[in-house]
């Protein structure tokens, strides 16, 4: 699992929409850390496509895996630096991502994002 989150964050800064959209179930949903609801579709074109997102870094800072049959639930910390339209965003995301095996492929079903602030 860790290989594939890690291939997850690489095709994912690097606005690779083909890599992203092959790895992603197609019933992704996710919610991001203001609430906003995404399918694949919205998410790859609000958070992949580099025309809507300038990615600068997406570190892994923690990483905890649960694997129970074809259901796989990564717990992520994220540092996370990217400038959405004209607005730059930098922080830490607490990220739960869940992702089902079909066959023998693992696919991205979704998941939820959290912004941590630091006191």
């Amino acid at each position: 699992m860790k290989q594939l989150s890690d291939d997850r964050a690489t095709f994912q800064t690097g606005g690779d929409l083909e890599a992203m959209r092959g790895i992603m179930h197609d019933s992704f949903r996710y919610v991001d850390s203001s609430g906003r609801q995404f399918d694949k579709e919205t998410f790859l074109d609000q958070f992949v496509d580099p025309t809507s997102v300038q990615w600068i870094a997406q570190e892994t800072v923690t990483f905890d895996e649960t694997v129970k049959g074809d259901l796989a639930i990564v717990q992520l910390l994220l540092e996370e630096r990217f400038i959405l339209g004209t607005n730059a965003y930098e922080g830490r995301f607490w990220a739960l991502h869940l992702y089902v095996k079909e066959g023998d492929t693992w696919l991205w079903q979704g998941g939820q994002a959290t912004m941590i602030h630091e006191v």
